[in-house]
């Protein structure tokens, strides 16, 4: 039971699973080249009987002229005899200008199969007398003179044992490089991944909350370098944790003396910790995942270019002399573009992948406390879309309009991505049945020299009585579903902190309209002069603590 258990374990493993797919792509590589050249080689051998024939017939029908002048038909039998001695030749005949059969021989073999028939005329050369022209005084005509045809049936089975000698010879030379291919693939995929096997070891003990687990991987390649990172991951994890039980004593320490907004502060600290504990260590696990077969996934789409690359002369040589053909059910010629864009695709599908999680990351272990003096809100927004690209489910649309020539703020891209992803959530929870629209708008207030966000949903709305408590801590009208009740209360301290505001509008039945508005950095204003408007220490302050 348990050696059946570990082949069961294998068989649905990666290694496995990647094994199949080189050892496939190797195997229709293989049957692809045997196949072109059977092909060629088949070709080759008809159109060399053909010649073979060509320069028999047209040897013998020189050597015929005298005798059919001195219509010697013995001597016509005699070179009909020796030609059909030839292997492939198994019947020749004489003839007259006239169609009179003046010889024919035909080989002992038995016709088997298709064959090839040749004829070539039998010529005077000209400025020579015929019979008919001696007779009557006629002077030599300068033209040649069909005076009798040679015909040749040659047999095609010599070709066939050949090209089915050919075909057994492909095949067992192509089984055994297949073969010893893909023994050499095992070995490589073998040692390639044992080194995966261990990093994966490490990050499921991490996972399982062993945080001083370390991955120890010698050398400097991709793999080595993902452990070392993953190393670092839970070494910050490791921290983090202290750091959310000493900030869960000085929760509890807050709750005994009874200090409400002490126990605020630490609160929001308290869940921007954990949050960043639990999304730092998925997003250390998923990126080793993703990135991992996602690099294959690039790799193999650069092979199969390179390869269609160097196969595609061949293919065209082969259009040019059999006509044009199908691959997969496709013509050639469609076929010949179409695996071209599609490796490209795999390609850059595989890109954007590799940026959308590259993105997850840095959003987990960003500086929220960080301000930047030339922010982009339309980074912020594409980054929070980012993020939470696998919770938009298939009956949710996104609608996005993002405004051109938005002028910069002063703020941290973090913090806005929070209250973003805070507002996109509430949007797509407040649609009913996981079902509607989600419209994501940015644009410039030139009148208040405000950058405004808009998240618009198509939802059941928000009651009057609902929305006087919207902004209170810990009020959630989903608390059953795991609501905290700090989102939106967070989210509106971080927009006043950088100086801005948090608008709610909504109607029962009629969706909710959440606005931000952000106030632009001035044209001619330095970071300097910025700061000496708002005490930037104290806003950085502020929003850590938050955190």
């Amino acid at each position: 039971m348990k050696k059946s258990s570990r082949i069961s374990s294998y068989l649905k493993s990666f290694s496995f699973r990647l094994y199949l797919i080189f050892s496939a792509t190797i195997a229709l590589l293989t049957a692809a080249f045997a196949l072109v050249y059977v092909i060629t080689e088949s070709h080759g051998y008809r159109t060399t009987l053909e010649r073979e024939g060509k320069l028999m017939a047209t040897i013998l029908a020189q050597n015929a002229r005298l005798p059919l002048f001195a219509e010697n038909r013995d001597a016509l039998s005699l070179m009909a005899a020796d030609t059909v001695r030839h292997s492939s030749v198994i019947e020749v005949s004489i003839k007259s200008a006239e169609g009179q059969l003046l010889t024919e021989a035909r080989s002992r073999k038995e016709k088997v199969g298709e064959t090839i028939d040749m004829e070539v005329p039998i010529t005077s050369p000209g400025q020579m007398l015929s019979p008919e022209a001696a007779l009557l005084g006629r002077p030599p005509s300068g033209e040649n003179r069909v005076i009798g045809q040679v015909h040749l049936r040659l047999d095609t089975s010599g070709v066939r044992d050949q090209l089915n000698n050919l075909l057994i010879a492909s095949l067992a030379i192509g089984t055994l490089f297949w073969i010893m291919v893909s023994l050499l693939c095992y070995q490589i995929l073998k040692r390639a991944t044992g080194s995966f096997k261990l990093l994966l070891a490490g990050i499921e003990e991490i996972g399982s909350g062993h945080l001083s687990t370390r991955v120890d991987l010698p050398g400097d390649d991709e793999l080595a370098r993902s452990a070392n990172a993953i190393n670092a991951m839970a070494a910050s994890l490791e921290l983090r944790e202290l750091e959310n039980l000493s900030l869960q004593e000085e929760l509890l320490k807050a709750m005994k003396l009874e200090v409400q907004e002490e126990k605020k502060r630490v609160m929001a600290r308290l869940i921007q910790t954990n949050k960043m504990t639990s999304l730092g260590l998925l997003l250390s696990s998923m990126a080793h995942e993703i990135n991992n077969p996602n690099a294959s996934i690039r790799f193999s789409g650069h092979m199969i270019s390179k390869i269609w690359a160097d196969v595609v002369p061949l293919l065209d040589r082969v259009r040019e002399e059999e006509g044009d053909f199908y691959l997969g059910g496709v013509p050639f010629k469609t076929a010949r573009t179409a695996l071209s864009e599609n490796a490209a695709k795999i390609v850059e599908n595989s890109e954007r992948i590799a940026r959308v999680v590259q993105g997850l990351r840095e959003y987990g272990v960003g500086d929220g406390s960080r301000l930047r003096p030339n922010l982009n809100v339309n980074d912020a927004v594409t980054a929070a879309l980012s993020v939470l690209a696998c919770q938009m489910k298939q009956n949710i649309q996104l609608k996005t309009s993002l405004g051109t020539d938005l002028p910069v703020i002063v703020g941290s891209q973090q913090q806005i991505e929070q209250v973003l992803i805070n507002l996109i959530m509430n949007a797509m929870q407040a649609l009913p049945n996981a079902c509607g629209e989600v419209g994501v708008v940015t644009r410039f207030d030139q009148k208040s020299n405000e950058v405004v966000v808009e998240v618009q949903d198509s939802g059941i709305g928000i009651g009057a009585e609902t929305m006087e408590r919207l902004f209170e801590p810990f009020f959630s009208t989903k608390l059953d579903r795991g609501g905290s009740g700090l989102g939106l209360y967070i989210s509106q301290f971080i927009v006043a902190e950088h100086g801005g505001r948090l608008l709610l509008v909504s109607e029962p039945g009629q969706g909710t309209l959440a606005r931000v508005l952000l106030p632009a950095k001035a044209a001619d204003a330095s970071l300097g002069e910025v700061v000496a408007a708002k005490d930037h220490q104290h806003v950085a302050d502020a929003i850590h603590e938050a955190r």
